[in-house]
Formats: structure tokens, sequence, C-alpha cells
């Protein structure tokens, strides 16, 4: 559930006695920490324990409109369809959770070695070239993101599968040994609206105080409050109460200004992983990416090996939504039960664009508009066109220009989507993992494929230059070859002999064009002289000739040759 001051919020989950079991990674074994950790649920029972909608057993027919509108309110806080991302993150959780905890084993020399050197020193100390903190440890704590369009579901499926992993787990004995101490497996906080890192430390010392009933806000919070400070003081105390994963939510809301940039953001989150040995989930719309794009693409030096990004998108209109919509669609409370026609289920797509936030309100809004003013209280597609040019009309302008695909400044829309040209790079310098799911894939396949056209094609035409061929010739036969092989399985070798096949193909057609071009010459020079030499016997070099021959002048020559008109010819 959660739990809200006037100033934070948190998620509290539920604790429990250690209870240890026996693990098959040999890494894992006589940890307390990871033993005390519940078995890994399997992906039958995460189904179960995650599906969940609103519970009607009654006679729909016997109530009246207003009870069956509240029925219908209930659809969207209850309604939650399990799909393969939610199985996903669970993992990611679970394994990120044990993982970290392999460095930090109570029970082990390290352990005690670090708390004897004290948290604040080494994270003071930070971390050696060979990734080595001041106690000699080297953390095996992982980063990772979860950045996508609002509206998701991301927040509210880190809830549901938190909530399975118990949050606090009591150790007082592990075997024979005496071992007091409390170990909170995870801690899930939202980014004060617009705050510092400040902000976000003071929130975690708060909802580690509502949780174990200690101090922390009142004895640390308040005492030098700038940032590098609250964020040593806050790692220090992640690392006293053994935190098994920090997760971060609305991460986009941390503010440039206040923050110092999102390099002290950056560096403050992975000194936490490097040098404590603290897992970090962070979650954000896209707006987030700002976070990452210069820090984590460029420098390089502070991220953890096991980083990982995922980056998420509306809903791909195939098999996950069509799941996801049919099991919205059974949850009508008209008088008249609709099926989901194929007709429906376009437009319920169009009007959404796949976002499960916006298909839940408008599935909603109709059936209330059909219990409250239809008379047959029958869903149709008017009724639906009708409610979502009214429940959508403000996000609507934009909504059309996407399904165009209409270049857009990413600041109108940049929780909607990315800015393509920046994510792109990102994409391609980025050295970390990074999974890419919805529609957002798609539109990354095309641009990746598109990238990939262009160079070859340059690398083809580069090796056709080398070879002797033209800039423009080079081009054609590059542009040629790639067309030809576009949609096969074709190995980059034999592309590269097919360009060298025509490079010499043209080649060997060069001398014979050229000598065919030399003897059209010769003739030609030979013609014109033949016809120099025969002139006709009205042309006036030749009867100039003659009268030279016979020693008139020339002007006599052509009156007599009749080419002069007397001077009255016109009168």
């Amino acid at each position: 559930m959660n739990s809200k001051s006037d100033r934070f919020m948190y998620l509290k989950g539920r604790q429990i006695e250690a209870k240890y079991h026996p693990q098959i990674i040999e890494s894992y074994q006589n940890n307390p920490f990871i033993e005390a950790i519940p078995p890994r649920l399997t992906q039958d029972q995460l189904y179960q324990l995650l599906y969940s909608m609103p519970r009607f057993t009654g006679d729909l027919s016997q109530l009246n409109d207003e009870e069956r509108v509240e029925l219908v309110q209930q659809i969207k806080p209850t309604y939650w369809q399990p799909l393969v991302s939610h199985f996903e993150r669970y993992r990611n959780l679970y394994t990120m959770i044990k993982i970290g905890y392999q460095s930090r084993n109570p029970i082990s020399p390290m352990y005690q070695r670090q708390l004897s050197i004290g948290l604040d020193h080494i994270l003071s100390a930070g971390t050696n070239e060979d990734g080595e903190n001041l106690a000699g440890n080297i953390q095996t704590a992982q980063q990772m993101a979860d950045i996508g369009l609002s509206g998701m579901g991301k927040s509210k499926s880190y809830e549901r599968v938190l909530s399975l992993i118990p949050q606090v787990i009591h150790h007082t004995k592990y075997k024979s040994d005496y071992l007091a101490c409390k170990q909170v497996v995870w801690l899930h906080i939202e980014c004060p609206s617009n705050k510092s890192v400040g902000a976000l430390c003071r929130n975690f010392y708060f909802a580690v105080d509502k949780l174990l009933g200690t101090s922390y806000y009142d004895d640390l919070a308040e005492k030098d409050g700038r940032a590098e400070v609250l964020a040593k003081r806050m790692s220090k105390v992640a690392g006293q109460i053994n935190l098994g994963v920090l997760v971060i939510d609305e991460i986009q809301r941390i503010h440039r200004g206040h923050s110092g940039g999102e390099e002290k953001m950056i560096d403050f989150i992975t000194e936490l992983t490097n040098s404590i040995g603290i897992p970090i989930v962070m979650i954000g719309t896209f707006k987030a990416l700002y976070l990452f794009k210069s820090s984590l693409a460029n420098t390089r030096r502070g991220i953890p090996d096991g980083y990982a990004e995922n980056i998420t998108d509306r809903m791909k209109d195939g098999l996950e939504w069509e799941l996801f919509l049919q099991g919205l669609w059974d949850l009508q409370y008209t008088k008249t039960f609709t099926p989901l026609t194929p007709e429906l289920k376009a437009a319920m797509y169009y009007h959404t664009l796949g976002i499960p936030d916006f298909a839940v309100k408008l599935f909603m809004h109709v059936q209330c508009h059909t219990i409250l003013y239809g008379d047959t209280e029958k869903i149709t597609m008017d009724v639906l066109e009708m409610v979502a040019n009214k429940t959508f009309r403000l996000v609507q302008p934009i909504f059309e220009r996407i399904r165009r695909g209409d270049e857009i400044d990413p600041a109108e829309y940049e929780d909607l989507k990315p800015d393509w040209i920046a994510f792109k790079k990102y994409i391609m310098d980025a050295q970390h993992r990074i999974t890419i799911d919805g529609q957002l894939s798609e539109e990354h396949k095309l641009i990746l494929i598109q990238h990939n056209r262009k160079v070859l094609i340059e690398q083809l035409c580069t090796f056709a230059m080398k070879m002797g061929a033209t800039t423009e010739k080079a081009t054609f036969f590059a542009e040629q070859i790639e067309l030809e092989n576009r949609n096969m399985q074709v190995d980059v070798e034999l592309l590269y002999s097919l360009i060298a096949q025509k490079v010499l193909d043209s080649k060997k057609s060069e001398p014979e064009e050229d000598s065919k071009s030399s003897i059209n010459q010769k003739k030609a020079i030979r013609t014109k002289s033949k016809t120099k030499d025969i002139l006709r016997s009205d042309d006036m070099r030749s009867i100039c000739s003659e009268a030279n021959k016979q020693g008139i002048s020339s002007d006599e020559a052509i009156k007599r040759a009749g080419l002069v008109a007397a001077f009255d010819e016109f009168i």
C-alpha cells in the first residue's frame, strides 16, 4: 500500500521473521541475507498473484443505473492484466537483490572489515581502477533504468511486483551463530516534484523511519543541508539497514537547476552502487532521458558493468494488446453485453494509441455514457467515437500528428515520445544493455535498418572506388547491389564480391567503347574532308574559283551566273 505524508510518498510492504532456504548457486550459499529471501515464484504463481479484476457475483438486472456506474468506477483501481513485461520486472528485481547481496555477507570477514573502517570513509574513498573499495571489496550490485511512456503502468507494476517480496526481514540467529539485524530487502520512494538530490535524500530518511521506527530524518536531514553531505549520509544509512534494492520512481522530477546538473545525480547514484553495493532501479518517463544522454553515454568510468536499461513505449496492436483489451472488455455492467468486434478493437487502439491507462478510461467513460444516456445500453461505434472525441479532446491533436508520423518538437510531447535524433545517437553510443519494448521498438528497428543500409552502401561504394571506379559508377553499383539483396540473408563478403565483379566487368567494356569512339571520329574527319573537295557548280566558292582561272573578276562571274538581281527587279 502507499503511505503518504504532506511531503513524501513511499511504498510500504510486509515484514517477516527470517527463515533460511537452501540455494542451488554456490555463490549464494552460506549468506543469511540471500538465504532469507523466499524462493522465486513460478510464472503461473506470478500470474495468479498479479491478476486482479473487480468482483461482482450479484444480478446486474437488479441494480439501478447509479449502482452500475459505481461498479464501472472500480475498473481502473482494480483491473490488472499480467503481461510479459511484468514477469520480466519481477525476475530482474529478484536477481538484482540476490546478486547485490553477494558482496555483502553479514558473516564474512569482509563485511566486518567494512563496518570497522566505516561506510562513510569507504564512500569518501570511492573505488580504485580495479573496482575495489577502501576495504578491498568489489561490489556486485547492478543498476537498471526503466524509462517509458506515461500511462503504461510502470509504477503500478513495480508496486505489485515488490509487494510479492517481503520488505523487511528480521534476523536473530543463523545456524548456531547469533545474528541480530534487520534486512530491508527493498525500498520504493518517489522523487519530490521539481526538487533536488537533497530532497530525495530526505524522502529516503522519512521512508526508513516510518518503516523501522528510527529517527534518521530528525538526526540527519536538517544537519548541513548540502546535497553532497546528504547523499553521503543516505549511502551510509542504506548500508546500515542492509538495503537490498532502492527503487527511485518519477526520476524525471529531478530538476536540473536544483540538482546541479544531471551528472551530479548520476554520480550520486553510481557512487551508491559502486562503493556501498546498493542496487538501484530508476523509473521515469521519457523526460528522464536527459539524465542519461550525456552522463551515461559519454562518461563510462563510473557506470557499473551490470547497468541495463529498459525503454517501454505504447503497446503494439498485437497479442498483448488483444489479451489486455479482451480482459477489460469482459467488465461490462450495461444491460446489453456487446462483444468485442474487430471494428471496436481497431477503434479502441486508434483512439488510445495502445496506452493502457487511456484504454481503461475510455472504456469506463463509454460504459457510463451508455448506462446513463443510452436507450438500449449497447456499446456502438458511434458512441465510442463520440465519447473518445470528448474525453481525449486535449490530446487528440498530438495523437493525430503521431498517427500521421509528423515531425514534432519533442518538447511538445516528451512524455509521449523521445527526441529521436538524440535518442538514436544515445542508443548507438551506449555500451550497456538496452531493451526496447512496444511500438517504439518497431520505429527503432526501422531506423536501425535505414542506418545499416546507408552504412553498407557507403562501404560498398568506398570499396568500388578503391578498385578504380568513378564516384558516379561506384555509387550506382553500391545502391543497385544493396537493393537487389535487401530482403535476402546474404553474407557481406558476397556483396563485396558482387560489386567487385561489376567494377571488373565495366573496365573490360571500356577499351571496346574507346576503340569504337576513335573509329567513328576518324570516319567523321574523312567524310568532312571529302565533302570539302566536292562542291556544287552554283556554289559561290566554285564560281569564284573558275573566274580566277578565266581571268575575269569575281563580281562579273557572279553576275553571269545570275546570282545578282537587276536594280529594278522589285519595282
